[in-house]
């Protein structure tokens, strides 16, 4: 009869098989032990004694007391050594060192050979000798070389301080992990948010929550990005924003160089002045905080915003100057405090309720409060087009006020008479001449001084024949009297010649002065038509 165990799978009668089995799970065990964890080593203790009373497992030490486990080594000035159980529990100057730069100090140790981790508690100092950190209680794993604590701590770094209630520090990658109310303190600026990864290597902190960066001239926030303490760059990743005095960049990332002063937004950037209730958007933005000034492209569109009728312009690329850029004798200007002037290129199309413009080229001018226009400019005010070589548009408190149309000036109108026909679409009350001065009331033009080669083409409604009659005329000067944005009166000053026609002698050749150019295509009929 075999008195083997009842859970060996063969039969009863193959006893030398049984002993073969029993011979393979002997090898098995022999050939694959369990890794045995290395005991902690005793290298000195001034005094070293068993003392029941206290505790009779573990072996007291004192006086220079230092120990070994694995890489690291472990220093105070009295212990208990629990050789069973591989652990220990030291007290007073603890001090535990491991590789060429960790060192980690405090008062109290409870270490665990099996875990490698150590509790250290009280006035604990751990430094790598590029950072230093403070704290109440700190976990330290020996085997991965990491650090965790959960009571506040404050980490020193050169020039840096920061503090967070909860951390994480790998002493191989050299990464600091916080936690809950971060708080990144430098002489040059305040780093706060919620997660925060800290590179003490490279100096760069990584964000990864909402964070704010304050300097004394900007505040920056970000949802996610990174900013490196040396160069003093940054990258914010999300809803951003950069503050600087009166003026806000949004975007969806922003870049910024602190020494540059240059700051990169890209897509839904806007820039607001809010001193000139001036906002400048667009998919890409360049904003210098050292020459106050920024330049969008890219979908760029400006608002100058107004509670009743806000104006909008559109280019290719709009470029804002503001208080500290130079003038030609590179000298600050100190009149343009606090204001912006505003450049538009390419393309420009402007709409306003009561104004429509176009343009290739635009300046706006903070000192003066004037809109210059280059470039085949025209300016629609109501059922009038204005063109010129180029035009200076002068508002005063957010209205407009006068308009100044110089060279080859030209004010089109459709002619408001009786209509008889399919030909009444071609007629056009025509005003030309060197340059116009225009002066406006309640947005709307009421006065028009033509001085220089004035010319004229009118058409006047005799209301008793019921009959459309066109007077021409030449002269140096005109002074025109507009209602209701449209012309209903025309005084000839200086040397005035001048006939008038009935509606049916009048040439198609005489009917359009030289010069006319009906250009109703350009006109922008709405805020959003400014990008068509």
């Amino acid at each position: 009869m075999s008195h083997l165990p009842d859970f060996f799978p063969f039969p009863a009668k193959a006893t030398k098989h049984r002993l073969f089995y029993i011979l393979f799970f002997i090898a098995i065990s022999i050939s694959f032990p369990t890794k045995a964890q290395t005991k902690i080593e005793l290298i000195n203790a001034d005094i070293s004694e068993f003392d029941e009373k206290v505790n009779t497992k573990a072996m007291r030490l004192i006086g220079n007391v230092k120990f070994r486990h694995e890489s690291a080594l472990m220093g105070c000035d009295s212990a208990y050594l629990f050789r069973d159980e591989n652990r220990l529990e030291a007290f007073g100057h603890i001090r535990i060192t491991q590789g060429d730069s960790m060192t980690l100090t405090g008062g109290l140790l409870h270490y665990d050979g099996e875990t490698k981790i150590a509790e250290v508690f009280e006035r604990i100092v751990l430094t790598d000798g590029k950072m230093t950190l403070h704290t109440k209680k700190i976990n330290y794993n020996l085997s991965n070389a990491t650090a965790f604590y959960t009571d506040s701590a404050n980490i020193v770094d050169n020039e840096n301080v920061l503090t967070s209630k909860t951390g994480y520090y790998y002493s191989d990658s050299k990464d600091l992990y916080f936690k809950k109310d971060v708080l990144l303190k430098n002489p040059k600026y305040n780093l706060d948010c919620d997660t925060l990864r800290y590179n003490t290597f490279s100096k760069t902190a990584f964000f990864l929550g909402p964070t704010n960066i304050t300097t004394k001239e900007s505040r920056m926030y970000c949802e996610k990005g990174w900013y490196n303490t040396v160069k003093q760059t940054s990258s914010f990743v999300g809803p951003s924003y950069l503050k600087t005095d009166n003026q806000v960049v949004r975007g969806d990332s922003i870049y910024y160089d602190q020494k540059k002063g240059i700051g990169k937004a890209f897509y839904h950037v806007s820039i607001t002045d809010t001193a000139q209730k001036i906002i400048i958007r667009g998919d890409y933005a360049e904003h210098h905080p050292i020459t106050d000034s920024s330049w969008v492209t890219l979908k760029a569109e400006m608002v100058q915003y107004d509670e009743h009728d806000s104006l909008f312009l559109h280019a290719d690329t709009l470029l804002a100057i503001g208080k500290n850029s130079v003038d030609d004798k590179n000298r600050i200007n100190k009149e343009r405090e606090n204001k912006k002037d505003i450049l538009a290129y390419h393309h420009v199309k402007i709409y306003k309720s009561d104004l429509q413009g176009a343009c290739d080229s635009l300046v706006y001018s903070s000192s003066d409060s004037t809109i210059r226009f280059f470039n085949k400019p025209v300016l629609w005010s109501g059922y009038n087009q204005m063109t010129a070589d180029s035009i200076s548009l002068i508002t005063s408190g957010g209205a407009l006020s006068r308009i100044i149309l110089s060279t080859n000036a030209f004010l089109v109108s459709m002619a408001d008479t009786l209509q008889t026909g399919p030909q009444d679409s071609l007629r056009f009350n025509q005003i030309a001449g060197k340059k116009m001065t225009g002066l406006f009331k309640d947005n709307n033009l009421y006065k028009l001084d033509v001085k220089g080669n004035g010319q004229s083409i009118y058409y006047a409604l005799n209301k008793k024949q019921r009959s459309v009659a066109v007077n021409r005329a030449d002269c140096s000067d005109l002074g025109i009297k507009i209602n209701k944005n449209q012309v209903k009166q025309i005084n000839l000053i200086n040397d005035p010649e001048g006939t008038l026609y009935p509606l049916k002698d009048i040439s198609p050749k005489d009917a359009k002065l030289k010069g006319f150019s009906w250009q109703l295509h350009r006109r922008p009929v709405s805020r959003n038509s400014i990008f068509e």
